[in-house]
């Protein structure tokens, strides 16, 4: 609010002739935004008259959308279709990029709130579709161009990118379209993992139903009248009001049209396969192991809807009220501070209680009717920063009921080879920095966890698995790269700076204390070999107030998905050396008896600490990826009671492929 009274303040001085069409509309998304109607639409039509004064047909195009956004705003619904078949019947340059994605999302919005279910997921469609189209046209320029471009595309009304892939995914839920808004689900997570990496491609559309494609063909007269009314309206013909009498006559005719249409042809299609093949993913998933089901929870302003997807690709959705995306993000807050400062138990537990409430008692009976034992989480939003395992029930942590596993999405899980049975045929990379750098601690229990898990010669009374330590300076991009092929394990044990805002700034620090980009990891050649990568020092959350959690998808895809790792094991907050050191023990010795999935040897690694397996060591100093600075100091935490406390155990989440 305090930005849109600062930015009309701005505006509101700007005198370059040119600028000032800019400037109209920038006034107008302020007023709006403050729910000042009348001035929002005057600025609007201020930016309308401008661009025919100059004969810009792009931005005459861009005006009329925004006219139409805020007729959407505001309750005039006929207004808002008027405009927006306006806008549309305006031929530019930017429908070959998919520009008229904001164009169809509104009227999407708007056929939704008239109650034509149909008509309004046709132009979802529509939307998402133009989305991805500029996403691919847009594919390969710098990430600061690409995002002042989609600013420029994107005229939502103030509504998010993400909010429409949601609204379609809910619309199709309410239609009873489990199926195909469960697939609607997985491309948003594909969407946003495009948005923030800027490196996954996505080539293929959402089909239209054959119901829907005669919806838009239907439509398609409206917008062809569309184009005479504007033509009438630049040239201020005399017949204006006769036209625009006719094509409100034609709209209601539509609308007759629309429901011959829906009561004629079944707009359920189960053969329909999204683009992605996600439902093909999503089956591979919950059929890789007995007794698995995929929980996609969606967050929406007003309620939670959670997914699952279960054997015979059975999906089905369930309705959480009351629980909107405020509500959540201040409990998860007060949650992870809970557990990052190792604060009082009881109190731990009625937040952890709290968050378990909205996001599992409502599947309870699912899982058990089911025998569900697996649990593998593709989450949205401020779920992303939960660690699952340590929800609480009132007697037990999830994790002492359940497998739990998370994927970044069903498409982008690599299903390979489990590890090979034994030892003797898994070979381990492990790297890492013990010594104090500028800028970073030391920290000591490294080296103890390199020995414990790798030996490099038959002959070595220590280490789990065969393979080669490269610690401190021997540890560089260099020797990564050159010491992967032939590893199926890869363990990183370092310091590293993540930032939210620029993923392509972020960095691992090597040995020798050298920054390695983020971005280099994809230069790694045999990252497709590998089936683990374990992150035993990487904190992938944030330091400061959380935001929507899609960072945690995007490191980690720069590690695991289609033709990289299998899978990774990453930790959500700062962890305490010495423990970490105990529980990654646990996870190799309990992953070479060959008698463990890579989830479940996590899981018993887990149990381990929360149950009583404690350390001489006195050593708190902490390790991790450090995001957005947090004022003060850093969270420590006193192991005096043992490591039971969740902030030793719980931040450690495996990614991926949990066989």
């Amino acid at each position: 609010m305090e930005l849109s009274k600062l930015a009309l303040t701005i505006f509101q001085e700007i005198k370059v002739p040119r600028m000032q069409a800019f400037a109209h509309r920038m006034l107008s998304i302020g007023y709006g935004e403050l729910g000042n109607d009348a001035q929002a639409m005057a600025e609007a039509q201020n930016f309308l008259a401008y661009a025919k004064k100059v004969q810009n047909p792009v931005w005459s195009k861009s005006a009329l959308s925004l006219l139409g956004s805020l007729h959407q705003k505001f309750g005039r619904k006929q207004d808002a279709i008027a405009t927006y078949q306006a806008a549309l019947a305006i031929k530019t340059d930017t429908q070959v990029l998919g520009g008229d994605s904001g164009i169809y999302a509104g009227l999407a919005m708007v056929y939704r709130d008239l109650n034509q279910p149909s008509v309004a997921i046709a132009y979802y469609k529509d939307a998402i579709n133009g989305i991805q189209q500029v996403r691919r046209n847009i594919q390969g320029l710098p990430p600061q161009l690409q995002n002042s471009f989609l600013q420029a595309t994107y005229d939502f009304g103030g509504v998010k990118v993400s909010d429409i892939y949601k609204q379609l995914a809910d619309l199709l839920r309410q239609l009873g379209q489990d199926t195909e808004a469960f697939q609607v689900v997985e491309l948003l997570k594909i969407q946003e993992l495009r948005e923030f990496t800027r490196s996954v491609d996505l080539k293929a559309d959402i089909p239209l139903t054959r119901g829907e494609q005669k919806i838009k063909e239907a439509q398609s007269n409206l917008i062809a009248f569309g184009q005479r009314v504007y033509e009438c309206e630049q040239k201020k013909c005399p017949q204006l009001q006769e036209l625009i009498t006719q094509r409100d006559n034609l709209n209601r005719e539509f609308i007759h049209k629309v429901n011959e249409i829906v009561n004629s042809i079944n707009f359920k299609d189960p053969n329909l396969i999204y683009p992605g093949k996600f439902l093909d993913a999503a089956t591979s998933i919950v059929q890789s192991q007995p007794g698995t089901i995929m929980i996609s929870p969606l967050v929406f302003d007003d309620k939670i809807v959670i997914f699952l997807a279960s054997r015979g690709v059975v999906v089905k959705s369930i309705e959480v009220k009351g629980i909107g995306q405020q509500q959540l993000k201040s409990t998860v807050e007060r949650y992870r501070q809970l557990l990052q400062n190792s604060s009082d138990i009881a109190e731990v537990k009625a937040t952890s209680k709290q968050l378990y409430d909205w996001l599992i008692k409502p599947i309870e009976a699912e899982l058990k009717n089911n025998k569900i034992q697996n649990l593998v989480f593709a989450l949205d939003s401020y779920t992303r920063y939960i660690p699952m395992s340590s929800l609480f029930d009132g007697s037990k942590y999830l994790v002492e009921n359940y497998q739990v596993s998370t994927v970044i999405s069903a498409s982008l899980t690599n299903l390979g080879e489990p590890l090979p049975p034994g030892t003797e045929n898994t070979q381990v990379l492990a790297v890492g920095l013990s010594d104090q750098v500028t800028g970073f601690n030391p920290l000591p229990n490294v080296p103890k966890e390199l020995e414990a898990i790798v030996h490099e010669n038959a002959k070595s009374s220590t280490g789990i698995y065969p393979g080669l330590k490269l610690l401190n300076k021997a540890f560089d991009f260099s020797t990564l790269r050159s010491n992967l092929s032939g590893k199926k394990i890869l363990h990183i044990a370092t310091h590293g700076a993540f930032v939210p805002e620029e993923p392509t700034a972020s960095y691992i620090l090597s040995g020798k204390g050298e920054k390695i980009p983020i971005t280099d990891i994809q230069l790694l050649q045999n990252l497709g070999s590998i089936n683990l990568v374990v992150l035993s020092a990487c904190e992938t959350a944030l330091g400061g107030h959380i935001k929507n959690g899609v960072e945690i998808s995007g490191i980690s895809s720069f590690f695991i998905g289609n033709g990289k790792a299998s899978a990774a094991i990453a930790s959500l907050w700062q962890v305490n050396d010495a423990s970490t050191t105990l529980l990654m023990q646990e996870f190799y010795h309990n992953l070479a008896s060959g008698k463990m999935t890579k989830s479940s040897a996590l899981r018993q690694a887990q149990l381990s600490l929360l149950h009583g397996l404690d350390s001489k060591g006195k050593n708190l100093d902490e390790r991790g990826i450090k995001v957005t600075p947090t004022p003060g100091k850093p969270a420590r935490a006193s192991n005096a009671s043992g490591f039971s406390h969740p902030y030793y155990w719980a931040p450690f989440i495996l990614i991926g492929n949990g066989l």
